[in-house]
Order: C-alpha cells, then structure tokens, then sequence
C-alpha cells in the first residue's frame, strides 16, 4: 500500500486510489473479524484476581482515543475475588464494553465499572453509561452477528463479546432504559472469594 501512495497520479486518479486503498483497509478488518467471530475459542486460562484485572484494563482504556474527556469510575469488590480466565481474551470483552459505553455518552459524562458478587459461586462485572436509552428492538439484535448501530461498525464486537464470555461459562446480559441508562452486565464463576 505505501508502494502506492508514491506513485505519481493526477488528482482525481490519486483519489480513486485513495478510496480504494481506504475500502481494502476497511475489508481487511472485516476479514479479520469475521475469522475472530467463526474461530472456536481456545482459553488460555490463569487465575486473575478480578479488582486488579479491572483496574489495569480501565487504566489501560483511559489513554484510547473514546475514552478521552468522559470520567471512569470503578467500584471494585469489597473482597477479594478470583476466576479462571484468559486475561488477553477478558481484557478485549472489557475493552469492547467499555469503548462502546464510552461512545454512547457526551464529553464530560460518567462511566461506571462495578463488581458485585452475585451469588456465592458467581461475580458480576457491570459496565453502565448514562447515554441515550437502546430503544428494546435493537436491545434485543445489539449480540447479533453483523447487526450494528454504527455507521463504520461491522456488527461483530459484542457477537464475539458474548461468544467469549460464554466460552468462561459465563453470561453476558444488556439492560438500558431512561431511569438508569445502559447496563451491560458480565456474570463469571468465581474460584476465590476472602475478605480483603
């Protein structure tokens, strides 16, 4: 692609080239998605203490482009929570939730990342936005493959957000409305549970 960019062309040839190149980059992606979402999902599992694992991906999503200007908030657990997990594969669940809430709310706006436990043998990890409410027929499409909201999106991020989670013996739930905005939940097994 650089190769192309050299070559000297007059002006409405070096557009069609760059529209080309722009439309093979965007395939590309694609591509690469639709192999991520039809890939079983092989775990590579390790124990991962939930509160320091949310806080290092949330430091991590601090710095992306999204997440720049709105305020993330985490309320960790108030014990000391443990699960088997693939940290890589946990790690881009969360940031893909994260992104999207950061995406749904304006400038100066509140993220909140919750942990709850559950149940004795369950953690739930809660990532809500106070954007605009998801009117129920897209709610109930948004874990679709290839259903997407966005203008570039290709509608497979929470379709392979939901397939990992499952993949952990897990459960990936959304939720939104006026009075308490979106709520994409993540309900997970724990192994460890002690007070901190």
């Amino acid at each position: 692609m650089k190769y192309f960019r050299k070559t000297i062309l007059t002006e409405p040839a070096q557009e069609r080239l760059s529209l080309a190149l722009s439309e093979a980059s965007r395939l590309e992606n694609l591509l690469s998605e639709i192999l991520l979402y039809a890939k079983p999902q092989v775990l590579q599992l390790c124990e991962l203490d939930v509160n320091e694992f949310i806080r290092e991906m949330l430091s991590f999503i601090s710095q992306m482009q999204e997440a720049v200007s709105r305020q993330i908030e985490f309320m960790p657990a108030s014990v000391a929570v443990k699960i088997l997990a693939d940290k890589d594969k946990l790690k881009q669940v969360f940031i893909n939730i994260v992104r999207n809430a950061c995406e749904a709310v304006s400038p100066g706006d509140i993220i909140k990342c919750e942990i709850n436990i559950s149940s004795q043998d369950q953690i739930c990890i809660n990532v809500c936005n106070g954007g605009e409410p998801i009117p129920p027929e897209v709610l109930s499409k948004l874990t679709q493959p290839f259903f997407s909201t966005k203008s570039s999106g290709t509608g497979l991020g929470l379709a392979i957000t939901k397939r990992i989670v499952k993949a952990h013996g897990g459960e990936l739930s959304i939720q939104s409305d006026t009075s308490t905005g979106t709520i994409v939940s993540v309900q997970l097994p724990m192994i460890y549970l002690q007070s901190l």
